[in-house]
């Protein structure tokens, strides 16, 4: 057995020596979570789709499509260009679910939990 100099009692490394196998099972447990990870745990991802009335709701919430000059996406942000700020109805975007509202200037940057790529192609058509 391997002892620690200056020790005489038992310690955790006797303890190893004489039961082996439960580092041997740890690995395995820990190999069998991580085959489990890379292999079968899919997250559910947030896709609801916004039917026409929601989106003609969040363009109102922005004071009308003559508010809004310009949207562009960054991943779930979307940066809205408007003519003024005041006209928007921030308070009505957190009660619809914007988790981040950020304004700079005439910019009101949002980030939204659910899938507004409608919304954008609604104001490009």
């Amino acid at each position: 057995m391997i002892r620690l100099l200056f020790f005489e009692e038992r310690t955790y490394i006797d303890w190893l020596n004489d039961n082996y196998w439960w580092p041997v099972i740890l690995c395995a447990l820990i190999i069998a979570v991580g085959f489990y990870y890379i292999y079968f745990y899919n997250p559910k991802t947030k896709t609801a789709e916004l039917n026409r009335e929601e989106i003609l709701a969040i363009m109102n919430l922005f004071g009308g499509m003559d508010n809004i000059k310009n949207i562009t996406k960054s991943g779930s942000r979307f940066k809205f260009d408007v003519k003024k700020v005041e006209a928007c109805n921030l308070e009505g975007m957190k009660d619809l679910g914007c988790t981040g509202i950020f304004i700079s200037g005439t910019q009101v940057k949002l980030i939204f939990p659910f899938n507004v790529d409608a919304l954008l192609e609604k104001f490009n058509s």
